[in-house]
């Protein structure tokens, strides 16, 4: 990525943002204790982009959730898996969604 046009085409969200009552709360604040922070680069590979084919329509993001502390900052996503032997790992684990069943809607009365 040489220019802002292919940096935007490649990454096209910034690399951090607020997390509070919303999972994607504004911010444009200096950091206090107990404010939480997302750090989660990414890159998007678009169909058709000057790039080998092979690559085309993938996307990675990976996204680290912090906990701002007086000290410094306190890793609250170091549970996830990271390796690809992990992440197979867990996704053969049943989920505990699997049995959730929403409930049923009620008739719009007229």
């Amino acid at each position: 990525m040489q220019t802002e046009t292919e940096k935007h085409l490649f990454f096209p969200h910034g690399v951090s943002h607020h997390i509070g009552l919303d999972v994607h709360d504004k911010g444009n604040r200096v950091l206090e204790p107990n404010m939480a922070i997302t750090i989660e680069p990414g890159v998007y590979i678009p169909n058709n982009s000057a790039t080998d084919p092979k690559w085309w329509g993938i996307a990675v993001r990976i996204e680290d959730d912090f906990l701002i502390t007086q000290e410094g900052c306190e890793l609250l996503s170091g549970y996830a898996p990271r390796t690809v032997a992990d992440i197979e790992a867990m996704m053969k684990q049943p989920s505990p969604l699997q049995k959730f069943k929403l409930p049923e809607l009620e008739p719009k009365k007229k």
